[in-house]
């Protein structure tokens, strides 16, 4: 599947809307991605995971790691592509934590795995989360870079859509200026 079939995908089955939403990193924006939509149709959702597998198989990777609520299913489909165990990381008052026992080992060669990437953040926070047990990823990857380059990290991305939204401080909002009321549907608040 190419990234143009990818885009026509995502709007048919309503995974990209338009509008004005409150993304989890507390940004506005004029668009927003729900995974979730995509994973209601596994065999989709293992199109599109197909497309990340292929991108990080040359790392060889022995463990994906994702986070809770939107990175399950993905890093779940993800492993099983590349044959490899896969863990994630839940919110523990605000806090992603690893749970249920899960852990990286020494050995274990990462991929890191989000549904969106924006600012960063939620990947950040993984990385960190398995710098603290001497671990680091070798790659990340993301269904949806909306990032546009400014995410900072210092390990390749990769990506099955990169798509380009506009973005605000929620105090520079222009759809706020024009008194539109915002939509907060992503899950980062659910577990903090």
């Amino acid at each position: 599947m190419r990234k143009d079939e990818v885009e026509i995908l995502f709007e048919k089955i309503g995974v990209m809307k338009k509008g004005h939403f409150r993304l989890s990193s507390g940004l506005h924006s004029d668009t927003y991605l729900q995974c979730a939509i995509l994973q209601q149709f596994p065999e989709l959702n293992e199109n599109i995971c197909n497309i990340l597998a292929e991108q990080v198989r040359e790392f060889r990777p022995t463990l994906i790691v994702g986070a809770a609520v939107g990175g399950i299913i993905s890093c779940y489909e993800l492993a099983k592509q590349l044959k490899a165990r896969c863990i994630f990381a839940e919110r523990v008052d605000g806090v992603l934590t690893f749970r249920r026992t899960f852990k990286a080992n020494p050995e274990d060669r990462i991929v890191i795995i989000e549904d969106v990437v924006t600012t960063g953040k939620t990947t950040k926070e993984l990385i960190t989360l398995l710098e603290k047990t001497d671990n680091s990823p070798l790659a990340l990857c993301t269904i949806v870079d909306r990032s546009e380059g400014k995410h900072g990290f210092s390990y390749p991305l990769f990506s099955a859509l990169e798509v380009t939204a506009h973005v605000w401080e929620s105090d520079k909002c222009p759809l706020c200026e024009a008194g539109m009321e915002f939509y907060q549907p992503g899950s980062r608040k659910l577990h903090s």
